[in-house]
């Protein structure tokens, strides 16, 4: 199922992991998630909005307070751990037999789904493929470790130099190179949001079109609003 939603990530303080609101006008949904040099983290951050989002918490009348473990909360952790890492999943690739899940069966779900090992345990251990001890023990595992144990560091960062990156929604993105083409936003402030060079950007873009030319792209651009219009945003929901 594909959603209609903007997913951009931004510096923000270390306490903060993601947010999801909707723009009242446009109905157009919005997960801002925290750059993290923990790419699971990330992805778990960005699962969990959209169980916020499917679940209609954007509507509800009872704001949800960051860190508190109400429904809401639980239900969203628990549709971000089955949607990262479904139970059928550990069932195919770990047949229940004689012989327990091994650390290196936790590495390859962990490396494969790229969730973190903790999510991992909670599958294993739901799945009952790992005792309680073994869950606990495997819980307290970083995906750092077991990426240098079990050789895929260099993997683990690259992902977590992609999620220490901001990012700004991909539909954002492409209305902002239509509006420097159309020489409404200037190439430094593009380049900015980008985080590239102005000359180079320039050179791969080309440049901006002469508003004394045919407009190629319609009439249903108004060049008297805003790039981004701006709203209050309702139900908006942190985690």
């Amino acid at each position: 199922m594909a959603m209609t939603i903007d997913v951009l990530s931004i510096d923000v303080p270390p306490t903060e992991h993601g947010l999801s609101m909707t723009d009242p006008t446009t109905g157009r949904t919005v997960i801002a998630v925290a750059t993290t040099s923990h790419p699971m983290r990330q992805r778990s951050s960005i699962a969990h909005e959209l169980g916020h989002v499917l679940a209609g918490d954007l509507d509800s009348k009872t704001p949800l307070v960051p860190g508190d473990r109400s429904p809401a909360e639980i239900c969203a952790d628990a549709f971000a751990r089955h949607l990262l890492l479904p139970l059928e999943a550990v069932e195919r690739r770990l047949p229940k037999g004689n012989e327990s899940a091994t650390l290196s069966d936790l590495s390859a779900l962990v490396q494969e789904f790229e969730v973190s090992p903790a999510l991992a345990a909670i599958q294993l251990r739901t799945t009952g493929r790992i005792d309680a001890e073994t869950y606990t023990a495997w819980s307290k595992y970083s995906t750092a470790r077991l990426a240098t144990t079990f050789g895929w560091l260099s993997q683990y960062r690259s992902l977590a130099a992609d999620s220490a990156t901001p990012r700004a929604p991909q539909s954002l993105m492409t209305r902002a190179v239509e509006g420097y083409q159309r020489g409404v936003l200037g190439i430094a402030e593009l380049s900015a949001w980008y985080g590239q060079d102005p000359e180079d950007l320039e050179k791969e873009l080309g440049p901006p079109r002469r508003a004394d030319l045919p407009n190629e792209w319609g009439d249903e651009w108004d060049e008297d609003a805003p790039l981004f219009p701006g709203s209050t945003a309702k139900g908006e929901t942190t985690s």
